[in-house]
């Protein structure tokens, strides 16, 4: 084996060892115009195990295969760090990806550079999730468990969580070639697309919005938007009920940006005085969901409780009520019957004709004992995540 220096055109340079006119053992290779570098051992033009610098200052360190990741390594990415398997370019198997700054972190498995199979996510709030993953996203059974709203209620942007799963960005670290068959120093993309994930737990901090007026219902289109009245036929129950279970939004983009949401606020009817704004929301509540996800959202079956008593088991759409379920307030009054996007349409009331009330009945029944089930099999999705 001899060594050497070679010049690339565009360039790049290598310098180390050469075997049969191609790099072989311990070398240096740059990239076009100098930027880049990869530092490590070769194998007749293929990179085996070491350190690739790209210009913008992301590094590997770790195992290659026929110009690929492949192996144990570890990332950096901006403020991403990844350690763990490479599959063929992608992150794949198992392995960790944390932000060093926020804290937000994935550990668990992963398929094609993507979260897939059992996982842990722990967002920027110090909220988790565990249980199943598909393509990136939350998908088929686990548990979501919100910090307390006085930590919740003080985290901003960029750090704010939202609706979304931590999802990696899709990338096999497929490189470019020197026009040269003497080495193979590639060069990747030196940006990434990284968007944050979270739970949307409906707190507000607003105390000025807490003094409602009476009569009506009120809609806020956003955390400290102005409160508009409008009509309603909903029962007062369902108004209450409505301030916990509340619809929210995702906002995706390539700069991560965070979830909006809009929520409906209830109050009494005319003479009657309706609790505090959020009134079962202090500084140390929280809340947890157990059931079923569906591309990265709430769907299915499921059961959501807050530490203060409020607490929905039922059917589940787009992250909202939707469907037969039963809602259990904090003073442990129910709301029974079936909703619609959030709002109950359908529920047990004396009047109702015995038949129809009694068919309620039972769809309710089997709805509650569905979400029963499905927040079991998702604990049992928790242990088995936390366990790997």
């Amino acid at each position: 084996m001899s060594g050497g220096r070679f010049d690339f055109d565009d360039g790049g340079a290598y310098c180390g060892g050469w075997e049969g006119g191609k790099a072989h053992g311990h070398g240096i290779c740059t990239g076009p115009k100098g930027q880049g570098e990869y530092s490590g051992s070769w194998n007749y033009g293929f990179e085996v195990v070491g350190v690739y610098t790209w210009p913008s200052g992301n590094t590997y360190e770790g195992y290659w295969s026929q110009g690929k990741r492949h192996g144990l390594g570890i990332e950096t990415k901006g403020r991403w760090l990844y350690k763990g398997e490479w599959t063929h370019g992608f992150k794949g198997r198992y392995g960790i990806r944390q932000n060093v700054s926020s804290g937000a972190k994935y550990e668990g498995t992963w398929n094609n550079g993507l979260q897939d199979g059992y996982g842990t996510e722990t967002y920027a709030d110090g909220g988790t999730y565990q249980g199943q993953f598909t393509n990136g996203m939350r998908h088929g059974y686990g548990v979501r468990q919100s910090v307390p709203y006085g930590i919740a209620a003080v985290v901003r942007n960029p750090l704010r969580t939202s609706l979304t799963s931590l999802r990696s960005e899709h990338s096999n670290g497929t490189l470019l070639q020197h026009d040269s068959p003497s080495a193979t120093l590639e060069n990747v993309p030196m940006t990434s697309t990284i968007t944050r994930g979270g739970f949307a737990l409906s707190l507000y901090a607003d105390a000025d919005a807490a003094k409602l007026k009476k009569g009506g219902l009120f809609r806020r289109s956003s955390l400290f938007g102005k409160l508009k009245k409008s009509d309603s036929k909903t029962s007062l129950a369902s108004q209450k009920s409505r301030l916990s279970f509340l619809k929210s939004e995702s906002g995706m983009s390539s700069t991560g940006s965070d979830a909006t949401s809009t929520a409906s606020l209830g109050e009494g009817a005319e003479g009657e005085d309706f609790p505090p704004f959020d009134a079962d929301i202090d500084a140390t509540t929280t809340e947890s969901y157990m059931g079923e996800w569906k591309n990265d959202k709430r769907s299915g079956f499921g059961i959501s409780e807050r530490s203060s008593g409020l607490k929905y088991e039922g059917e589940w759409l787009d992250n909202v009520r939707h469907g037969y379920g039963c809602t259990t307030l904090p003073d442990g009054k129910k709301e029974e019957g079936k909703y619609r996007m959030n709002v109950l349409i359908k529920g047990m009331k004396k009047r109702v004709i015995p038949l129809k009330s009694a068919k309620i009945r039972q769809k309710v029944d089997r709805s509650v004992e569905g979400a029963q089930r499905a927040a079991a099999i998702a604990r049992q999705k928790s242990e088995i995540a936390a366990s790997r």
